[in-house]
């Protein structure tokens, strides 16, 4: 369609390369100082936001870092041909369970906004990696080593994060490795795509 060619050739132009290279910066620097307003090793990123006076921060935090994920990994969708309906209503629903779970409060005299708060962040990271892994999938129509690397690097994404919490508790350490780990991947991916650019 004209206007997908239109997109590809929008989103690939100078200016919104460097935006992208801003996003993956800009991500766990903003994750980073915001999770070290306090020790990470006793907060969770939702604790320091409810429990303590950064409730406005936090709610910007997730809406900022929502957004720049979608914008990145959805150039990375159009730049790449993957026109998937499914994968990008998961990866724009990730979006929306972000900035609700900043949004719904998470203190101990609110129940069950607190269970609605854990249950969208959930629903956050199941929704933004089932869309990766939809493309991750797509990818084997490429290369199929793309596919199986970057299928090994979601897993330590995901189980990586997973294992932290149980080995540490509820605790932010978790979330920051998710966010970093995350981005890292995102960006490895890119380069690893950059040899097939002209084909797709």
């Amino acid at each position: 369609m004209a206007y997908r060619r239109w997109t590809k050739d929008y989103l690939g132009r100078g200016y919104m390369k460097y935006f992208a290279i801003f996003a993956l910066i800009f991500i766990p620097l903003y994750t980073w100082l915001f999770a070290t307003k306090e020790s990470p090793f006793y907060y969770t990123m939702s604790m320091i936001g409810n429990q303590f006076d950064y409730r406005l921060n936090f709610i910007v935090w997730g809406t900022v870092t929502g957004f720049l994920l979608t914008f990145y990994i959805s150039r990375l969708y159009v730049l790449k041909s993957f026109d998937n309906k499914r994968a990008n209503r998961l990866l724009i629903w990730s979006h929306v369970f972000l900035i609700l779970t900043v949004s719904i409060p998470a203190v101990e005299h609110l129940p069950f906004l607190k269970t609605l708060h854990a249950v969208m962040a959930v629903m956050f990271g199941l929704s933004l990696l089932t869309s990766l892994y939809l493309f991750i999938r797509f990818l084997g129509e490429i290369n199929e080593q793309i596919t199986i690397k970057s299928m090994w690097f979601l897993t330590v994404v995901l189980a990586g994060s997973i294992g932290l919490f149980f080995l540490l508790g509820n605790t932010g350490v978790f979330e920051l490795f998710f966010f970093f780990s995350l981005v890292i991947f995102l960006a490895v991916l890119r380069r690893w795509l950059k040899p097939y650019e002209e084909s797709l």
